[in-house]
């Protein structure tokens, strides 16, 4: 607004009264320099001269006085009132506008009525959720919603007339000043994300859209809506944060709404089902799971309000899982989240410890028996040997007393396979060469199939008994050829390697070291092993053949292991085994042996 330089104040007052609305001049000490007739009709009290400040407030008596100080100092350019005053029944709203190019007033202020229904849309903004507050040009607060002062702590005073990004941390204000420049410039500017510090030094984050405010054409502000977004970007983050730890293990996470579709699913272990991170999010996990009926229950269970834990087996995999009803803050249950372990590995490693536990115990017993079999045998065979001395050559009772000598010496023969699987038989440790042994083996073997031998030369000795060795190599051979058919080839093969501790503990359930080893691999291609026995195969006195006793492979066993090695089985049905004895190579300057 422009007053004519020549204009002097006390020809102001004549100016005044001639405007139609109420109206007053502001001189620069910020006292009242005239009123036109329609605000003294409003304010009869007002007289040139005296603080502006306080013909406002009478004025508008609903004004705070941070809120005037403000208007006059320049600080905001109208102020809203919703509560009647003199000569109002309705809203209003105090306008102030500088002068320029004069000395007889500074300011003009002007009260503009507001029309019916105003104050209904006044009272929307004060009671609305979010934060609501208007911009001038320079980006000063101009007006502040209710909702705006409490959450943020401070009053009319510190915010309105304040530069906006006053209240943004510093690592902010390029963003927020750019989407600001944006909207003044017209351009459609997307949801902002972005913080503001309250006075108590807390940051908040608010989700802020905002429109310029068109007057008579004139862009003349810019009008913002923030809602506070703090919780839910927590929630986002922890979300994310439980995606990415749920990814790195191997695990998998779902949770499912009271009507059973999926609404998170994460975990590591999801692509060993065949699956990826949310790709069930929205499905019904009874469709998912309609040929899982012990799934289903479970589920149902969870969602009845029960939290548990409950086992189960998919496709190779044994897995656990844990059952947690979700509830808001009334205790009212909203969903189920299920967190599911792979437990396979472990439950393998307790049944090979069980197995292991198991062949220590026969072991044990068998040796027992052996020895105090052996004990009764020595009585048997010598008495039965004193007995045919004593007798003719023609006695009818000599050929009883040699049934029975035969008797013992296989009933020996038995007690000594017991005693090598009990790992309790005597060693002669001595360098063995076990190609010699293995050669020897195959030339004793039988000739139901044929065996074709690959001895790697130059192989280290090993330390043990070559007798023991040989009925070892023997049973698995023989065990190769019953369950071969007639005229296959068994391939024996001999070599050295470098084995990890590794390589063993995933197939042995007692602790192996690792190191050099000689392995003898036996290779048929027979009928392979059923996987339910495949565990029980050197257990003594267990065998699939009529005619056998189940000692040999036992006994093979007990070998082994009583020279520190272990024994390998690699087995697929219908395709044959291999075999793979496992002894440790002699240490360099170990005695040579008888």
């Amino acid at each position: 607004m422009r007053i004519h330089p020549s204009l002097s104040p006390r020809d102001l007052p004549a100016l005044f009264d001639a405007l139609p609305v109420p109206a007053a001049a502001v001189d620069r000490d910020g006292r009242l320099a005239a009123a036109s007739a329609a605000w003294a009709a409003l304010d009869p009290a007002c007289a040139p001269g005296e603080p502006a400040a306080e013909a406002v407030r009478r004025i508008l008596p609903c004004l705070a006085p941070a809120e005037v100080e403000a208007l006059l100092s320049g600080s905001r350019d109208e102020l809203a009132c919703d509560a009647p005053g003199p000569g109002r029944t309705g809203p209003a709203r105090l306008v102030r506008r500088p002068v320029e190019g004069s000395t007889a007033a500074a300011a003009v202020l002007a009260l503009v009525e507001l029309p019916p229904g105003a104050d209904r849309y006044r009272r929307l903004v004060e009671e609305a959720n979010d934060i609501m507050f208007a911009l001038d040009r320079q980006g000063r607060f101009t007006e502040v919603n209710r909702l705006g002062y409490e959450l943020s702590g401070y009053t009319p005073g510190e915010l309105l007339g304040r530069p906006a990004l006053d209240f943004v941390p510093p690592e902010q204000y390029a963003r927020v000043a750019e989407a600001l420049a944006r909207i003044w410039a017209g351009d459609t500017v997307p949801m902002l994300e972005v913080e503001f510090v309250f006075k108590n030094g807390e940051r908040r984050w608010f989700e802020v859209k905002g429109r310029t405010i068109v007057e008579d054409g004139v862009v003349t502000g810019t009008f913002h809506v923030a809602r506070d977004i703090t919780e839910r970007r927590a929630l986002a983050e922890a979300r994310e944060l439980l995606s990415r730890a749920a990814a790195a293990a191997p695990i998998v996470i779902w949770v499912v709404d009271m009507e059973g579709r999926y609404t998170l699913l994460e975990g590591g272990a999801l692509a060993r089902y065949g699956l990826r991170p949310g790709e069930l999010v929205g499905q019904s996990i009874f469709e998912f799971n309609r040929d899982a009926p012990d799934v289903l229950a479970q589920v149902r269970r969870g969602l009845a309000g029960e939290a548990f834990t409950a086992t189960g087996a998919w496709q190779d995999t044994t897995w656990e899982a844990h059952y947690v009803p979700l509830r808001d803050h009334e205790g009212r249950q909203v969903g189920l989240m299920a967190v599911i372990l792979d437990i396979t590995e472990r439950v393998r490693a307790a049944e090979a410890s069980a197995r292991a536990n198991r062949m220590e115990a026969l072991a044990i017993l068998a040796g027992g028996i052996a020895h105090d079999f052996n004990n009764l045998l020595v009585g048997i065979l010598g008495n039965a040997a004193l007995a045919l001395l004593e007798l003719p050559a023609g006695s009818p009772a000599r050929p009883l007393l040699e049934e029975i000598q035969d008797a013992a010496r296989r009933m020996a023969d038995l007690s000594r396979q017991m005693l090598l699987f009990s790992g309790r038989s005597q060693v002669a440790r001595q360098r063995v060469d076990i190609n010699e042994v293995v050669a020897a083996a195959v030339a004793a073997a039988g000739s139901r199939v044929t065996f074709r031998p690959e001895l790697a030369p130059g192989l280290p000795a090993v330390l043990g008994d070559p007798s023991q060795l040989r009925l070892a190599i023997s049973a698995i051979l023989e065990n190769a050829a019953e369950a071969s058919r007639p005229g296959d080839e068994v391939t024996v093969r001999t070599f050295a390697e470098d084995v990890p501790a590794e390589r063993f503990a995933a197939a042995y359930p007692k602790p192996v070291p690792a190191g050099t080893y000689v392995v003898i691999e036996v290779r048929d291609s027979g009928e392979g092993i059923d996987p339910a026995i495949r565990d029980r195969i050197f257990e003594p006195f267990f065998t699939t053949r009529f005619t056998g006793r189940g000692l040999g492979l036992a006994a093979a066993a007990g070998v082994t292991r009583g020279h520190a090695g272990c024994i390998l089985v690699d087995s697929v049905p219908g395709e044959g085994s291999t075999f793979r004895l496992c002894l440790p190579a002699a240490p360099d300057g170990s005695p040579p042996g008888s």
